[in-house]
């Protein structure tokens, strides 16, 4: 099979001149043909992410033995005590594929399950727009909205039945004490209008 054959041209022999309108339709064909190919391409821009670096600078700046900044500063960054933050992350890591380290589709360390929980806390305490964590964390919107929606999922499982749950007697008197203990008087858990709620 000649190219002519393959262009649909079966009536062109081999050496045999082509006419010019023939030609014409050729060098169109040709043009569309590498017009679509190019228009069909995929343009991808190509980020460098430093995803262990993001890692690293989380680690130092909250998480080694004498980090970057203290515990009042870590309260207001994640709106919680740096034990409570440990265990949920522990926790939802332990308790779900998507929170444990892997590799991507190109063979490169995935997004640490640090990091991941760490998008998904900032996007709950502060409405953070996934476009700044892009920046901040070296996450992908996707994958920080991804991580929002696995993280949320986790948390439910593996808190819910006990934290979401009408409190108990013993739940009630551990409030009054702890309350009692802090501001000096008692009984005020009974004046508050939610307490009859049903909760989930």
């Amino acid at each position: 099979m000649n190219s002519y054959t393959f262009m649909g041209l079966d009536d062109v022999e081999e050496g045999e001149k082509i006419s010019s309108p023939k030609k014409t339709f050729i060098k169109r064909a040709i043009a569309y043909i590498e017009m679509r190919r190019q228009a069909t391409q995929v343009s991808r821009n190509n980020i460098t992410i430093d995803r262990a670096g993001a890692h690293e600078r989380l680690v130092v700046a909250y998480f080694t033995e004498s980090p970057m900044y203290d515990e009042k500063r870590f309260r207001q960054t994640f709106r919680m005590a740096r034990p409570l933050f440990n265990q949920i992350v522990n926790g939802v890591t332990s308790h779900s594929a998507f929170f444990q380290s892997n590799l991507d589709y190109a063979g490169r360390e995935g997004i640490f399950p640090l990091i991941k929980c760490t998008s998904a806390i900032r996007q709950l305490a502060y409405c953070v727009n996934v476009s700044f964590l892009d920046e901040y964390m070296q996450i992908s919107e996707r994958s920080s909205r991804l991580a929002l929606d696995h993280f949320c999922q986790d948390v439910m499982e593996i808190y819910g039945p006990k934290s979401l749950r009408k409190p108990t007697v013993t739940d009630v008197e551990k409030l009054y004490r702890c309350h009692e203990e802090k501001h000096g008087f008692s009984g005020i858990l009974g004046s508050l209008d939610c307490t009859d709620w049903e909760w989930f």
